[in-house]
């Protein structure tokens, strides 16, 4: 391969469209040295075609320094003249770039892309980057999200490299992809995030279901209205095991249940048993009140979504505590001790704190949502010995509590596993414990915690439930 070097004017120069580094940033200071000192380091090229009878060249290595040259009125370039075939070309750019700290993971990722759509394996891709088959891998993964989704956020170059592999797990659900997508540079990520992957566990366990159900003969019914009782049916009976368990589950269930043929639905993770009623007993549910039984069904519908709500706000809660809980400044902690001392003591109307005592005396449940949000777990969870489980973990937090400096995160631990015991499904149909709920929230935004909209909405009461005085 022949390697000749000559002054090429900086105009016959082109950027390389293939170059995986897209914005060679701020090139000032590097154009002022050259200023004085001269461009010390040849750039890379090859021959690219002629204009104007004067031979073009693409630049494989050197992008910054072609920038800082022309910034610094450089008309001619000294330049490493080479030969290179398509694959070879992008390998120097990829290997020169990853050598780079400023190189993002998605630049990386679709520069990897791009070998391999020229032939390249992922072993010789790690071998020439010096990167490991399973980082190449997880970079190609990155790669193959797709462009429309890239561009459903004008943030989306800023996201993290963690939330780029969040991105990729969606791979097979484009359309929750670009959902989630769309969510880049807000603070809804990681709400967004829990509700796709939720939604994705559920579509697998119905998808799981559905096939036990046709081995039965079983067709789930599609109506639009889950909760509400059909005609002639009684009120459901609810499973929400293993799919794999359901046949054992039916077959008992069919014995109590023989008339006629049963309705089946899905809401989320359960299925829903509706048994036909003999001719006696539709005459016996018709004396019923309609009133009653819509009620019933749009209690239910409520309380499923309080439910699927608290349990997805409460992981976020754990999570973002547990992993920025040993970040906190001393500032920080003792506003925050401070404030939720006084909640967890008074309450927010003076009745329902710890000096009245109303609803405190849950030792068990206090220590569980403590492990949610450490990440150095009690060391005993054994619930078969509630009573050996408490004096352990118990004796284990009074060490903890005298750590140099580890009492006050100790203190504001303590104090969040105390309220997230409080705050439950029902928490958001109560305006009472909606208002703690609220002074806890502010509390953990004032940490920096990123209330998502859905959050918001609840503690505006989003729940509660409707006012029946106009009935």
């Amino acid at each position: 391969m022949a390697i000749s070097i000559i002054d090429i004017n900086v105009k016959s120069l082109i950027p390389n469209p293939n170059n995986p580094r897209k914005d060679v940033g701020d090139v000032t200071e590097l154009a002022d040295s050259i200023k004085e000192q001269g461009l010390q380091q040849a750039l890379v090229v090859t021959p690219d075609h002629e204009e104007h009878g004067e031979r073009c060249y693409r630049v494989v290595i050197g992008h910054r320094r072609l920038a800082a040259c022309r910034l610094a009125g450089i008309e001619r370039v000294p330049c490493v003249v080479r030969e290179l075939d398509a694959r070879t070309e992008r390998e120097l750019m990829l290997v020169e770039n990853c050598q780079r700290s400023d190189l993002t993971p998605l630049e990386e990722a679709d520069g990897y892309q791009g070998l391999l759509d020229l032939g390249a394996g992922v072993g010789e891709l790690a071998s020439k980057t010096g990167r490991s088959e399973s980082f190449v891998r997880g970079r190609l993964r990155i790669a193959r999200i797709p462009a429309d989704v890239r561009a459903k956020s004008n943030s989306f170059a800023q996201l993290s490299l963690s939330q780029l592999d969040e991105l990729a797990e969606f791979e097979d659900r484009p359309d929750m992809m670009a959902e989630l997508a769309s969510m880049a540079g807000t603070k809804n990520w990681d709400w967004k995030r829990g509700q796709l992957r939720s939604r994705m566990r559920v579509e697998d366990w119905q998808k799981r279901m559905r096939q036990v159900l046709d081995g039965l003969g079983l067709v789930v019914d599609p109506g639009p209205s889950i909760w509400t009782t059909p005609a002639g049916y009684r009120y459901y009976s609810t499973w929400s095991g293993e799919p794999d368990e359901f046949k054992q589950w039916y077959g008992r269930w069919r014995e109590k249940n023989p008339y006629g043929e049963p309705v089946i639905r899905f809401s989320e993770r359960n299925v829903l048993c509706f048994s036909q009623m003999s001719p006696e007993e539709i005459a016996k549910r018709d004396a019923d009140s309609e009133q009653r039984e819509r009620r019933n069904a749009e209690d239910r519908a409520l309380l499923v979504k309080r439910q699927d709500f608290d349990a997805l706000a409460r992981g976020l809660r754990a999570e973002w505590v547990k992993t920025h809980a040993a970040g906190f400044n001393g500032g920080q902690l003792r506003k925050a001790n401070t404030r939720l001392s006084l909640l967890a003591l008074t309450g927010t109307n003076l009745c329902d704190g710890l000096i009245a005592g109303a609803g405190w005396n849950n030792l068990d449940h206090v220590l569980d949502a403590y492990n949610l949000l450490t990440t150095t777990p009690l060391p005993c969870d054994d619930k078969r010995d509630r009573e050996m489980w408490r004096e352990q973990n118990l004796a284990e937090l009074r060490r903890r509590q005298h750590v140099e400096g580890a009492a006050n995160r100790e203190l504001l631990l303590t104090l969040c596993a105390q309220l997230e015991t409080l705050i439950k499904p029902g928490t958001w149909a109560d305006e009472r414990d909606i208002d703690l709920a609220q002074t806890y929230y502010q509390e953990l935004a004032d940490l920096g915690y990123p209330v998502s909209d859905e959050e918001n909405k609840a503690l505006k009461g989003e729940y509660l439930p409707e006012d029946d005085e106009a009935e």
